[in-house]
């Protein structure tokens, strides 16, 4: 019965994407841009840090619109002089069509086609190549991938085996692909202190504050899990290795259901805070399991521990293009493990295995990602 209701939705989509090509006829207009993040969900990732940077760049010549599913409550989080649309209404698909740009970071439905004349810049979510995600499964699902990727104009990719594994292989994409990762550059280039001092003050944490930011990923039940992370246990053994008085900001996988207060007084929930980057940018240690975001931490040279205590009942591996032992991280199976690796930890081999790993993946990220998308987006909107 599925499979009957996925073939009804693809050809659903076929017959949208048809209805909404008769606006094929309005005229394209050269200083549009539209921007949408996760189909909607919120204003962040590579979207953001693009739109943000034409906004303080010369904003006022073009037109930015965003696309959001709830506009009413996150229409203030876009950045200053943008346009907010509600995601998937008749304005927004008007808008989407008559755009000179459009900035997004996720694989759409493939409703709506790309014009001639029009540049589709897909920057994903992800910037390395680690996990085994978006192969087809079936004809089906290769037919929406099809769908979807062709559209694209050009694709970002923060290092090479991003380029090869996800770009070139999976989404089966053979345009151009731009090195390196917006969200990125603000990591490699450590220069945005006010990150931090905006981390503080929303967790009302003091200037000489110490944070852990653990944060798992998504688990497929989507329910409260039991994480097996003795949060006592691991402050005692930051404090004790590097000193301070710790907060541990927790961020679950935006898709997990998991409830929103902690017992401990050390502990914030930080699941629904805005921009990951900027949670990244602001902790001094990371603890996560396979979230593809420990690439983007290691970029700031502070020690990110890897904590896989359901690393074999989860098929080990297997779900991953690079083994999590070649991830440049100490890589830990039970809480005994962890905080051994915490209490034996090496500021400079583990900068060493970092710097390798970088290499091993072909990493891409100069701190320049931003600068060439906005050259990218000038360029085209000159025409």
């Amino acid at each position: 019965m599925k499979s009957v209701k996925d073939w009804a939705m693809y050809y659903g989509v076929l017959a949208l994407r048809n209805v909404l090509n008769v606006m094929n006829v309005l005229p394209i207009k050269k200083n549009r841009i539209v921007f949408y993040s996760f189909n909607g969900k919120n204003c962040g990732c590579n979207p953001y840090y693009i739109c943000s940077a034409l906004a303080e760049r010369d904003g006022g010549k073009y037109e930015m619109i965003w696309g959001l599913k709830d506009p009413e409550n996150l229409g203030d989080t876009v950045p200053a002089g943008c346009k907010v649309v509600k995601f998937r209404s008749p304005k927004w698909y008007y808008y989407i069509k008559t755009a000179r740009v459009v900035v997004l970071n996720v694989q759409e439905e493939g409703e709506v086609a790309r014009r001639k004349g029009q540049l589709f810049m897909q920057t994903w979510h992800a910037s390395n190549g680690y996990k085994k995600v978006s192969y087809p499964k079936n004809a089906l699902e290769k037919k929406k991938m099809k769908l979807s990727h062709k559209n694209y104009s050009l694709v970002f990719a923060g290092c090479k085996s991003m380029e090869e594994r996800r770009v070139r292989n999976s989404m089966g994409f053979s345009g151009k692909v731009i090195p390196g990762t917006p969200r990125m550059d603000v990591l490699v280039n450590h220069d945005r202190p006010d990150y931090r001092k905006k981390v503080l003050d929303t967790y009302g944490l003091p200037e000489d504050a110490k944070i852990l930011l653990y944060a798992p990923t998504w688990k497929k039940d989507r329910s409260d899990s039991e994480y097996g992370l003795d949060y006592d246990a691991v402050k005692s053994a930051l404090e004790k290795k590097f000193g301070g008085n710790w907060t541990l900001l927790v961020r679950f996988h935006p898709n997990m259901k998991v409830s929103g207060d902690f017992e401990n007084e050390y502990i914030r929930n930080a699941t629904d805070y805005p921009d990951m980057q900027e949670l990244l940018y602001s902790c001094d240690v990371m603890i996560s399991d396979y979230s593809s975001c420990v690439w983007d931490y290691s970029f700031t040279g502070r020690p990110c521990f890897l904590f896989c205590n359901d690393f074999e009942e989860n098929g080990g591996n297997e779900s991953f293009e690079i083994p999590l032992q070649e991830w440049g991280f100490p890589f830990c199976q039970s809480m005994d493990e962890l905080l051994e690796s915490i209490a034996s930890f090496d500021p400079e081999s583990y900068r060493k295995s970092v710097k390798a790993h970088h290499k091993q993946m072909g990493s891409y990220e100069d701190g320049k990602a931003t600068e060439r998308a906005c050259r990218i987006i000038e360029s085209c909107t000159r025409k």
